[in-house]
Protein backbone atom coordinates (compact mmCIF):
# COMPACT_ATOMS: atom_id res chain seq x y z
CA UNK A 1 0.00 0.00 0.00
CA UNK A 2 1.23 3.42 -1.36
CA UNK A 3 1.96 5.96 1.53
CA UNK A 4 -0.73 9.05 0.39
CA UNK A 5 1.84 12.11 -0.34
CA UNK A 6 -0.55 14.79 1.08
CA UNK A 7 0.05 13.28 4.68
CA UNK A 8 3.91 13.43 4.08
CA UNK A 9 6.38 17.05 4.06
CA UNK A 10 7.46 17.95 0.61
CA UNK A 11 10.97 17.07 2.75
CA UNK A 12 10.35 13.38 3.04
CA UNK A 13 10.69 10.75 0.38
CA UNK A 14 7.26 8.56 0.69
CA UNK A 15 9.27 5.44 0.21
CA UNK A 16 11.14 5.71 3.17
CA UNK A 17 7.95 4.91 4.70
CA UNK A 18 6.69 1.99 3.03
CA UNK A 19 6.62 -1.76 3.75
CA UNK A 20 8.01 -2.99 7.29
CA UNK A 21 11.51 -1.09 6.61
CA UNK A 22 9.00 1.70 6.28
CA UNK A 23 7.96 1.41 9.78
CA UNK A 24 11.19 0.81 11.50
CA UNK A 25 11.86 4.23 9.75
CA UNK A 26 8.73 5.80 11.07
CA UNK A 27 9.46 4.50 14.76
CA UNK A 28 13.05 5.85 14.23
CA UNK A 29 11.41 9.40 13.00
CA UNK A 30 9.20 9.45 16.14
CA UNK A 31 12.07 8.69 18.47
CA UNK A 32 14.37 11.26 16.97
CA UNK A 33 14.70 15.38 17.87
CA UNK A 34 12.48 16.36 15.23
CA UNK A 35 9.95 13.77 15.66
CA UNK A 36 6.70 13.09 18.97
CA UNK A 37 7.92 14.44 22.70
CA UNK A 38 5.37 11.51 24.02
CA UNK A 39 7.33 9.12 22.20
CA UNK A 40 10.88 10.45 22.98
CA UNK A 41 10.06 9.93 26.60
CA UNK A 42 8.82 6.51 26.43
CA UNK A 43 10.49 3.61 27.71
CA UNK A 44 10.79 -0.11 27.69
CA UNK A 45 8.90 0.09 31.29
CA UNK A 46 5.91 2.72 30.56
CA UNK A 47 5.21 0.06 27.14
CA UNK A 48 4.67 -2.64 29.49
CA UNK A 49 0.89 -2.10 30.00
CA UNK A 50 0.82 -1.55 26.22
CA UNK A 51 2.22 -4.26 25.26
CA UNK A 52 -0.07 -6.45 27.38
CA UNK A 53 -3.15 -4.31 25.79
CA UNK A 54 -2.18 -4.44 22.42
CA UNK A 55 -2.08 -8.26 22.34
CA UNK A 56 -5.66 -8.24 23.90
CA UNK A 57 -6.95 -6.16 21.39
CA UNK A 58 -5.23 -9.12 18.88
CA UNK A 59 -7.62 -11.87 20.70
CA UNK A 60 -10.42 -9.35 20.61
CA UNK A 61 -10.23 -9.19 17.21
CA UNK A 62 -9.83 -12.89 15.77
CA UNK A 63 -12.65 -13.17 17.97
CA UNK A 64 -15.06 -10.88 15.86
CA UNK A 65 -13.76 -12.05 12.58
CA UNK A 66 -13.26 -8.30 11.15
CA UNK A 67 -10.57 -8.86 9.04
CA UNK A 68 -9.57 -5.49 8.78
CA UNK A 69 -9.90 -4.87 12.43
CA UNK A 70 -7.16 -7.93 12.81
CA UNK A 71 -4.81 -6.34 10.63
CA UNK A 72 -4.91 -3.25 12.55
CA UNK A 73 -4.50 -4.38 15.72
CA UNK A 74 -1.85 -7.23 14.47
CA UNK A 75 -0.07 -3.72 13.17
CA UNK A 76 -0.36 -2.25 16.41
CA UNK A 77 1.20 -5.06 18.74
CA UNK A 78 3.90 -5.44 15.73
CA UNK A 79 4.74 -1.50 16.72
CA UNK A 80 5.03 -2.28 20.21
CA UNK A 81 8.11 -4.94 19.58
CA UNK A 82 9.37 -2.56 16.42
CA UNK A 83 9.38 0.45 19.49
CA UNK A 84 10.79 -1.88 22.24
CA UNK A 85 13.64 -2.99 19.73
CA UNK A 86 14.27 0.38 19.14
CA UNK A 87 14.51 1.72 22.59
CA UNK A 88 17.17 -1.24 23.43
CA UNK A 89 19.25 -0.22 20.52
CA UNK A 90 19.48 3.78 21.34
CA UNK A 91 20.88 1.76 24.62
CA UNK A 92 23.25 0.11 22.25
CA UNK A 93 22.24 -3.24 24.02
CA UNK A 94 20.51 -5.01 21.13
CA UNK A 95 18.62 -4.33 17.68
CA UNK A 96 15.88 -5.43 15.62
CA UNK A 97 18.06 -7.89 13.80
CA UNK A 98 19.09 -9.32 17.08
CA UNK A 99 15.56 -10.28 18.15
CA UNK A 100 14.72 -11.32 14.57
CA UNK A 101 17.75 -13.75 14.62
CA UNK A 102 16.91 -15.22 18.25
CA UNK A 103 13.40 -16.29 17.05
CA UNK A 104 15.11 -17.36 13.62
CA UNK A 105 17.30 -19.48 15.50
CA UNK A 106 15.40 -20.95 18.55
CA UNK A 107 12.38 -21.78 15.72
CA UNK A 108 15.23 -23.78 13.78
CA UNK A 109 16.48 -25.71 16.81
CA UNK A 110 12.73 -26.44 18.51
CA UNK A 111 11.91 -28.01 15.04
CA UNK A 112 14.63 -30.56 14.30
CA UNK A 113 11.80 -32.68 12.99
CA UNK A 114 11.73 -29.92 10.11
CA UNK A 115 15.10 -28.78 9.90
CA UNK A 116 17.53 -31.30 10.67
CA UNK A 117 18.52 -33.58 7.98
CA UNK A 118 19.31 -36.17 10.53
CA UNK A 119 15.79 -36.41 12.25
CA UNK A 120 13.98 -39.54 11.52
CA UNK A 121 11.81 -41.57 13.38
CA UNK A 122 12.27 -44.39 15.18
CA UNK A 123 9.73 -47.55 14.56
CA UNK A 124 6.65 -47.87 16.10
CA UNK A 125 7.54 -43.40 17.61
CA UNK A 126 4.74 -41.28 17.03
CA UNK A 127 5.82 -38.18 15.32
CA UNK A 128 3.43 -35.91 17.46
CA UNK A 129 5.13 -37.42 20.88
CA UNK A 130 8.54 -37.01 19.61
CA UNK A 131 7.85 -33.72 18.71
CA UNK A 132 6.48 -32.76 22.44
CA UNK A 133 9.67 -34.84 23.54
CA UNK A 134 11.56 -32.94 21.82
CA UNK A 135 10.23 -29.86 22.44
CA UNK A 136 10.79 -29.86 26.32
CA UNK A 137 14.50 -31.33 25.78
CA UNK A 138 15.80 -28.54 23.89
CA UNK A 139 14.10 -25.89 25.89
CA UNK A 140 15.40 -27.75 28.70
CA UNK A 141 18.68 -27.07 27.48
CA UNK A 142 17.93 -24.06 25.98
CA UNK A 143 17.46 -22.82 29.81
CA UNK A 144 20.40 -24.25 31.28
CA UNK A 145 22.76 -22.33 28.21
CA UNK A 146 20.57 -19.57 30.28
CA UNK A 147 21.29 -20.02 33.84
CA UNK A 148 25.51 -20.83 32.50
CA UNK A 149 25.15 -17.64 30.95
CA UNK A 150 24.07 -15.35 33.40
CA UNK A 151 25.37 -14.18 37.08
CA UNK A 152 22.20 -13.45 38.69
CA UNK A 153 21.01 -15.87 41.38
CA UNK A 154 17.78 -14.45 40.87
CA UNK A 155 17.30 -15.56 37.24
CA UNK A 156 18.06 -18.90 38.02
CA UNK A 157 15.50 -20.45 40.93
CA UNK A 158 12.56 -20.73 38.51
CA UNK A 159 11.10 -24.06 37.69
CA UNK A 160 10.80 -25.49 34.81
CA UNK A 161 7.03 -25.46 35.06
CA UNK A 162 7.25 -21.53 35.75
CA UNK A 163 5.35 -19.02 33.99
CA UNK A 164 5.31 -15.36 33.94
CA UNK A 165 2.75 -14.20 36.52
CA UNK A 166 2.27 -11.13 33.82
CA UNK A 167 -0.05 -13.77 31.73
CA UNK A 168 -4.27 -13.83 33.18
CA UNK A 169 -4.31 -15.83 35.68
CA UNK A 170 -6.15 -18.76 34.51
CA UNK A 171 -4.39 -18.98 30.88
CA UNK A 172 -1.46 -19.17 33.45
CA UNK A 173 -2.86 -21.47 35.45
CA UNK A 174 -3.25 -23.74 32.34
CA UNK A 175 -0.18 -23.27 30.97
CA UNK A 176 1.32 -24.71 33.78
CA UNK A 177 -0.46 -27.70 34.62
CA UNK A 178 0.34 -28.23 30.61
CA UNK A 179 3.62 -27.91 31.28
CA UNK A 180 3.85 -30.10 34.00
CA UNK A 181 1.59 -32.63 32.23
CA UNK A 182 4.36 -32.76 29.33
CA UNK A 183 7.24 -33.23 32.47
CA UNK A 184 5.34 -36.09 33.82
CA UNK A 185 3.34 -34.91 36.15
CA UNK A 186 -0.56 -35.25 35.59
CA UNK A 187 -3.33 -37.26 37.40
CA UNK A 188 -4.22 -40.22 35.77
CA UNK A 189 -7.65 -39.56 34.70
CA UNK A 190 -10.29 -36.89 34.65
CA UNK A 191 -12.22 -38.77 37.56
CA UNK A 192 -9.25 -37.96 40.17
CA UNK A 193 -9.20 -34.15 38.89
CA UNK A 194 -12.58 -34.14 39.78
CA UNK A 195 -12.06 -35.47 43.38
CA UNK A 196 -8.85 -33.00 43.91
CA UNK A 197 -11.74 -30.56 43.59
CA UNK A 198 -14.04 -32.05 46.38
CA UNK A 199 -10.84 -31.87 48.42
CA UNK A 200 -9.90 -28.47 47.93
CA UNK A 201 -13.81 -27.19 48.70
CA UNK A 202 -13.47 -29.13 51.93
CA UNK A 203 -10.57 -27.52 52.86
CA UNK A 204 -11.72 -24.18 51.92
CA UNK A 205 -14.71 -24.93 54.47
CA UNK A 206 -12.98 -26.57 57.22
CA UNK A 207 -10.55 -23.20 57.21
CA UNK A 208 -14.17 -21.22 57.44
CA UNK A 209 -15.28 -23.15 60.23
CA UNK A 210 -11.70 -23.30 61.85
CA UNK A 211 -11.88 -18.89 61.89
CA UNK A 212 -15.86 -19.12 62.40
CA UNK A 213 -16.32 -15.96 65.66
CA UNK A 214 -12.67 -15.27 65.28
CA UNK A 215 -10.53 -11.76 64.68
CA UNK A 216 -9.41 -12.42 61.11
CA UNK A 217 -5.77 -11.28 60.78
CA UNK A 218 -3.44 -11.02 58.12
CA UNK A 219 -2.09 -14.36 57.87
CA UNK A 220 -5.84 -16.00 58.11
CA UNK A 221 -7.30 -14.05 55.55
CA UNK A 222 -4.14 -15.11 53.18
CA UNK A 223 -4.64 -18.64 54.16
CA UNK A 224 -8.17 -18.44 52.94
CA UNK A 225 -7.11 -16.99 49.66
CA UNK A 226 -5.10 -19.40 48.86
CA UNK A 227 -7.59 -22.68 49.49
CA UNK A 228 -9.57 -20.39 47.58
CA UNK A 229 -6.82 -20.14 44.57
CA UNK A 230 -6.60 -23.99 45.58
CA UNK A 231 -9.91 -24.54 44.21
CA UNK A 232 -9.95 -22.60 40.94
CA UNK A 233 -6.52 -24.14 39.84
CA UNK A 234 -8.58 -27.51 40.13
CA UNK A 235 -11.08 -26.62 37.98
CA UNK A 236 -8.29 -25.60 35.22
CA UNK A 237 -7.17 -28.98 35.60
CA UNK A 238 -11.14 -30.65 34.71
CA UNK A 239 -11.15 -27.95 31.41
CA UNK A 240 -7.34 -29.66 30.26
CA UNK A 241 -9.01 -33.36 30.72
CA UNK A 242 -12.04 -31.76 28.45
CA UNK A 243 -10.04 -30.15 26.04
CA UNK A 244 -11.21 -26.69 27.32
CA UNK A 245 -9.48 -23.77 27.81
CA UNK A 246 -10.84 -21.77 30.94
CA UNK A 247 -10.32 -18.43 29.91
CA UNK A 248 -12.60 -19.26 27.36
CA UNK A 249 -15.52 -21.29 28.72
CA UNK A 250 -15.30 -18.83 31.45
CA UNK A 251 -16.09 -16.25 29.21
CA UNK A 252 -19.03 -18.22 27.74
CA UNK A 253 -20.73 -18.12 31.04
CA UNK A 254 -20.12 -14.37 31.46
CA UNK A 255 -21.53 -13.71 28.46
CA UNK A 256 -24.30 -15.55 29.17
CA UNK A 257 -24.89 -14.12 32.72
CA UNK A 258 -24.64 -10.75 30.51
CA UNK A 259 -28.07 -11.74 28.75
CA UNK A 260 -29.55 -13.13 31.60
CA UNK A 261 -29.09 -10.26 33.60
CA UNK A 262 -29.88 -8.21 30.40
CA UNK A 263 -33.02 -9.54 30.31
CA UNK A 264 -34.06 -9.33 34.00
CA UNK A 265 -33.40 -5.42 33.33
CA UNK A 266 -36.03 -5.26 30.33
CA UNK A 267 -38.60 -7.38 31.96
CA UNK A 268 -38.25 -5.81 35.38
CA UNK A 269 -40.94 -3.84 36.28
CA UNK A 270 -38.95 -1.69 38.15
CA UNK A 271 -35.50 -1.02 39.15
CA UNK A 272 -33.80 -4.88 39.87
CA UNK A 273 -32.35 -3.13 43.46
CA UNK A 274 -35.99 -2.63 44.46
CA UNK A 275 -37.62 -6.06 43.36
CA UNK A 276 -38.13 -9.28 46.30
CA UNK A 277 -35.62 -12.26 45.92
CA UNK A 278 -38.51 -14.09 44.73
CA UNK A 279 -38.88 -12.05 42.42
CA UNK A 280 -35.28 -12.10 40.85
CA UNK A 281 -35.48 -16.08 41.26
CA UNK A 282 -38.83 -16.33 39.09
CA UNK A 283 -37.24 -13.82 35.81
CA UNK A 284 -33.99 -15.54 36.51
CA UNK A 285 -35.54 -19.16 35.84
CA UNK A 286 -37.59 -17.08 32.81
CA UNK A 287 -34.34 -15.88 31.24
CA UNK A 288 -33.21 -19.58 31.18
CA UNK A 289 -36.07 -20.29 28.94
CA UNK A 290 -34.41 -18.42 25.98
CA UNK A 291 -30.84 -17.54 26.90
Amino acid sequence: MMIDKKNIKNNEDCEKYSGFQGLINIVKKLRSKEGCPWDRKQTEETLKPYIIEEAYEVVDAISSGDKIDIMEELGDLLLQVIFLSDIYEEKKEFSLDNVINVIIKKLIRRHPHVFDANFSLKEGECLDDVILKNWEKIKAEEKKEKQQAISSPLKTKNPSVYVSESLPALHRANMIQEKAKRLGLDFDNINDAFNKIYEELNELKNELNAIKDKPKDENVLNKIKEEYGDIIFSVVNIGRFLDIHPCNALNVSSNKFIKRFGYIEKKAPSPISELSPQKIDDLWEESKKFL
